[in-house]
């Protein structure tokens, strides 16, 4: 009677794994045969549909590059060499607009001898003007040790008003840059009669009044461009007046001083088609700075002139460019 009840029990068992399994098989198989249908589907829909996509590989670049336009130049204030780096971190001018600034000597008035770029200065920073390599600051030999590490001439022949942006690169140049620095490259690019014209506008006018209290200095800039698609071009003009700037001490004053500069620029650009452009560049900058100094109890006065004059001419073939420099 006992194994009676315990087959029975055992054959209950048997048959309800048997179903189970069979249940489970069956939508197994449904769903496989459902799963192909649709990836079968899917694929000869995607076939008719396929797309490539093909892009040029990203330039990699030596070094960090950074560009500020004249917007930004108008908006941060800037009007001389030194206030350009104003708000650029890790970047400062060296030397100083009135010479004696920096506590060295009287006599010292060649004005910015450069960029200090993360730690590195004055002729291991390139500048360049248009592509044009500007001269290093020349060192001044001295009798005295108030002249030592002096500088007799500047690199700051730089009227901001005149460009239309500064490409700043940070430590290692790219070899695309004519330049032996080491510390970094400031490339001033002119004004063009691109940024200004375009189709539907055929001529442009501009005009900036401003007055710097830190040197009682004036400026007023004129920007004029004209032209169409084939044939256009541009004129700047920047004059400034100041003095002597204020060192804010009450023992010893500044050197009274009194400068004036010039600055005009004219460009012209000639495109007969979309594959050729000529492009001629003229500008010119002039700086005379009077100051009066005392030296053994005697008042002297000293005039100062710089003077900076550059050509430019480049000729574009599609995406290749030839230039043909002359300073």
């Amino acid at each position: 009677m006992y194994n009676s009840t315990q087959s029975t029990a055992w054959f209950k068992k048997s048959l309800l794994v048997t179903s189970l399994l069979t249940a489970i098989y069956q939508t197994s198989a449904g769903a496989a045969d459902t799963t192909a249908k649709t990836t079968s589907s899917a694929s000869t829909d995607d076939s008719s549909e396929r797309m490539t996509v093909t892009a040029p590989a990203p330039l990699l670049k030596a070094g960090s590059e950074h560009s500020i336009g004249a917007q930004e130049l108008q908006d941060k204030g800037a009007n001389d060499f030194g206030s350009i780096m104003r708000y650029e971190p890790l970047i400062s001018a060296t030397g100083a607009s009135g010479g004696s600034g920096n506590g060295k000597s009287g006599f010292d008035r060649g004005g910015y001898t450069g960029y200090n770029i993360r730690g590195m200065e004055s002729n291991r920073v390139g500048i360049d003007v248009d592509g044009i390599a500007q001269p290093n600051a020349t060192g001044r030999s001295y009798a005295s040790r108030a002249g030592l590490n002096t500088f007799g001439m500047g690199r700051d022949y730089i009227d901001p008003y005149m460009y239309g942006s500064i490409d700043i690169q940070s430590g290692a140049t790219s070899t695309e840059t004519a330049n032996s620095a080491i510390g970094g490259n400031v490339s001033f690019r002119p004004k063009s009669a691109d940024d200004y014209l375009h189709p539907g506008k055929t001529s442009a006018f501009g005009y900036r009044s401003g007055y710097d209290s830190s040197d009682r200095s004036w400026h007023n800039g004129v920007t004029v461009a004209g032209g169409d698609e084939t044939l256009r071009g541009i004129f700047v003009y920047s004059r400034r007046d100041g003095q002597e700037t204020e060192n804010n001490s009450g023992t010893v004053d500044s050197y009274p001083a009194n400068w004036h500069s010039n600055a005009f620029m004219a460009s012209g650009i000639w495109q007969p088609n979309d594959e050729h452009k000529f492009t001629s560049t003229f500008d010119y900058y002039h700086k005379t700075n009077h100051t009066h100094y005392d030296c053994q109890h005697k008042a002297l006065l000293s005039s100062q002139h710089n003077s900076h004059a550059s050509c430019t001419l480049s000729l574009h073939f599609a995406q290749h460019r030839t230039a043909i420099l002359c300073w």
